[in-house]
Order: C-alpha cells, then sequence, then structure tokens
C-alpha cells in the first residue's frame, strides 16, 4: 500500500461496507455516486484488493476489505471522540429514542428499572425495544438501527464489536411452592426426570445451554407444555405439579407474582455472562455512552464499571 494513501477514504470504505451499494453510501456520506465509485477505485488501487465482489444479494466485502474496515472505524471513531469534540449528551433535556434489544426474558429483567431510571433521569428521552433476528443483529448495531443489544448473545463475541460483561448468571427450577413431590430446596435427577417439564419455545439462549446440557448427558423428560410466552409460565406452576428451569432473575421476578419455590436442579449449569454489546463506530457518541455508564450502573457490578476493549472475552 502506497504511503501516501488518502485516509478520507476510510470513511468511504466504512460507508460502502455498511451499506453493501455504492448509491446508499453516496446519500450516507452526501457524494454523488460517481464520486463514491471513484473513491472506490482508488481504495481498490491503494489497498491492492478487489474489496467487493458482486453477488445476487450485493456487493459482499473481501476478507481484506473487512480487516481494514474493523481498524478503521475504531480510528474514526478515536478522531470523533478527541479531536472533533463531538455534542454532548444532556439527559435532562434531551429527546432522543434509544433502541435496544434483548431477548423477552430478558425484558422482564432490564426494562423495568431501565425505564424508571429514564422517566427519573432522562424524562424526555423515549427506550424501544426491538427484536432482530440473531444473525442481523451485528449489522443492526452497526448501522445504528439499535444502540445496545442487552443480555446473552454467545454468537455476537467477534473483534467488529464491543462488549461489557454486566454480571454472571445461572439457571434453576421453579415448582409451587406446595409442590407434593418436591420438598427440599434441590431436586434429585430422578425426581427431576421423573416430573413433567414446561419449556418456553423458541427457547432463549440460557435455554438452549440445559438443552444442550441435557443431550450431551443423554437425558429425556417429558415436556408436557411447550409455550412461546413467558408470560404464562408462573401462572401455570402455580396450578399444577409441573417444573420449569428459568434464570435465575426471572425466576425470583416470578416468585412474586405466583406462590412459587425456587428449587437448585441436578445438573450443574456454569454460570454464563450476561452483557452489553455496542459497535465500535458509536463508541463515542454521548448519548449511547450515557446509555452504557447507565446500564452498568444500574446491572453492573463493581467490577465490570471500566469500558472494555475489543475482543473483550
Amino acid at each position: 500500500m502506497s504511503t501516501r494513501f488518502d485516509l478520507n477514504l476510510l470513511r468511504v470504505l466504512v460507508a460502502l461496507h455498511r451499506w453493501r451499494s455504492v448509491s446508499k453510501a453516496s446519500a450516507d456520506l452526501g457524494l454523488s455516486q460517481p464520486a463514491t465509485s471513484l473513491a472506490l477505485g482508488r481504495l481498490r488501487k491503494s489497498l491492492g484488493d478487489p474489496l467487493f465482489v458482486r453477488s445476487p444479494s450485493g456487493m459482499l466485502p473481501t476478507p481484506r476489505c473487512t480487516e481494514v474496515v474493523e481498524c478503521a472505524v475504531a480510528a474514526l471513531s478515536g478522531i470523533d471522540e478527541t479531536v472533533l469534540h463531538r455534542k454532548t449528551f444532556d439527559p435532562a433535556t434531551s429527546r432522543r429514542d434509544f433502541v435496544v434489544t434483548m431477548a423477552d426474558v430478558g425484558e422482564l429483567h432490564f426494562a423495568p428499572p431501565l425505564m424508571a431510571y429514564l422517566e427519573r433521569e432522562a424524562p424526555l428521552c423515549n427506550l424501544r425495544c426491538e427484536t432482530f433476528p440473531r444473525q442481523d443483529i451485528e449489522a443492526a448495531l452497526e448501522e445504528g438501527r439499535c444502540d445496545l443489544a442487552l443480555g446473552f448473545f454467545p454468537n455476537l463475541h467477534r473483534p467488529a464489536l464491543y462488549a461489557q460483561t454486566l454480571f454472571m448468571h445461572t439457571l434453576v427450577c421453579l415448582v409451587r411452592a406446595n409442590h407434593p413431590e418436591v420438598k427440599s430446596s434441590r431436586i434429585g435427577m430422578k425426581k427431576f426426570l421423573q416430573l413433567s417439564h414446561a419449556v418456553v419455545t423458541p427457547l432463549g439462549r440460557s435455554g438452549e445451554l440445559f438443552e444442550t446440557k441435557l443431550k450431551e448427558m443423554g437425558l429425556q423428560r417429558r415436556v408436557q407444555l411447550a409455550s412461546v410466552h413467558f408470560l404464562t409460565v408462573p401462572a401455570i406452576i402455580a396450578t399444577t405439579d409441573m417444573i420449569v428451569t428459568v434464570p435465575r432473575s426471572i425466576a425470583d421476578y416470578y416468585t412474586r407474582l405466583e406462590n412459587l419455590r425456587i428449587v437448585e436442579p441436578p445438573i450443574k449449569i456454569k454460570p454464563y455472562a450476561v452483557k452489553q454489546f455496542w459497535h465500535p463506530r458509536f463508541n463515542a457518541d454521548p448519548a449511547i455512552r450515557w446509555l452504557r455508564e447507565s446500564v452498568v450502573r444500574l446491572f453492573g457490578t463493581p467490577t465490570d464499571t471500566a469500558l472494555p476493549s475489543k475482543r473483550t472475552p
């Protein structure tokens, strides 16, 4: 690559990588399509790589293109933050819609405290909880359609994203408080397999850990209820002799709704990290930084308050 590389071309490359379209990238950058096409030609010549190849689904980046973009977004974020001094965010007066994505079971844990906090600290801001297909979450974060992903997202552990651990979580079982066969704080394997189970499908990501563990151990149990709604679970468990396995924070929430009791499962599930994820492109955005810091203040542990670096496990 030439030592006289035009660094202004990096913003063009990032936009092309994000939109996979010359016309959309041009609109985003405020450039004409010929100017963007010319910049792409200069990039290809300077980097010695085609950068994008055509496919039925649009422009596909080459591995070299993605490598350069990952470096560029981090560099441009630093420039925006330390050189250009982007505008500040005043939560008391700002009007902004924050967009977060999380599983519906995660929404039970995150949304109530977060909304109470926003109502108090940022009364003119709104929160939108949106669902994206798993394979589209990274693109939504990169394109600014989503500000944060909150929860257990093992598929998001990639160099292109920032990740920050909020807390460690585990799974527990729930039965009705006066269950005739489960009387102690831990259930044995034999009794666990004998009982009828409730399972929410499609499974949450944490639930998949449990199902995978059962399969690895060659264990089968009767799933008497398969539901797509977490909302009905506590009422069903409270009026039957069934058992359900859920994240501990959700179990705590359910016990406040119904006469239920938490019991430890017979299978040891390794605690998993609940994190927040965001794209480096918006790392310097004052509003999103405030939201991230607010999430840590509400849900994080003292050891997790420092902003992470990329590749955080």
